[in-house]
């Protein structure tokens, strides 16, 4: 009569355990790739949302109207403005619609705890008590320790000089020899985008020099 030999108990256990191990190995790879396709996901969301907020931003730009709006006290203002320096830092123009002249609207663009934030007046001057319709662009981002990851933006603004180009940091330029300038040469626009980082884009103006 032929005699079944089973398995001993240390056979079992090193079977166990080159199971566990291969599991183990498996397991840390199919994760990896899952991280790895959730990272493209969101980096391909966040790059898709950048190139809509860039081609809305840029259509703004390029229908710039040399409209001055009067402020809440009735004084005209500059119809292209921004200074880093304000309490909200805002860009804020005066823009053409598809209907011309005859469909001006005021336009904000500013940095919020939710995003980068485009204002949209359907009046031009700021005394006429109009709520805006706000659109938040590029939103504010969950980090892995619970905080939240910010957009932030820089705008440069770039004039042609007597030694060349020069950069300026806030429009209207504050030296007195410049305030007949009414838009510069070329914006330069910067956005620190969660998840994808420094991102630049230079745009000319039309009507600006």
């Amino acid at each position: 009569m032929t005699r079944v030999r089973g398995f001993t108990l240390l056979e079992l256990l090193i079977a166990v355990a080159v199971f566990a191990v291969v599991s183990a190995m498996a397991y840390g790879g199919l994760q990896a790739v899952l991280n790895s396709d959730g990272q493209t996901r969101v980096r391909g969301q966040v790059l898709a949302e950048l190139q809509v907020t860039m081609a809305v931003l840029e259509r703004d730009l390029r229908q710039l109207a040399s409209i001055e709006p009067r402020d809440q006290f009735g004084d005209r203002q500059p119809g292209f403005r921004y200074s880093p320096l304000a309490t909200e830092p805002q860009l804020e123009l005066v823009r053409t619609g598809s209907g011309g002249t005859d469909r001006l609207r005021r336009v904000a663009w500013r940095v919020t705890e939710d995003g980068l934030e485009r204002r949209l007046w359907d009046v031009v001057d700021a005394g006429d008590d109009s709520e805006p319709v706000a659109r938040v662009f590029l939103a504010s981002r969950v980090a892995r320790d619970g905080g939240r990851e910010r957009v932030a933006m820089e705008l440069r603004f770039v004039v042609p000089g007597p030694r060349g180009e020069e950069i300026l940091d806030s429009w209207p330029p504050l030296r007195p020899g410049d305030t007949a300038r009414t838009l510069p040469a070329l914006v330069e626009i910067i956005l620190e985008v969660p998840g994808l980082g420094r991102v630049e884009r230079h745009l000319a103006l039309p009507g600006g020099g």
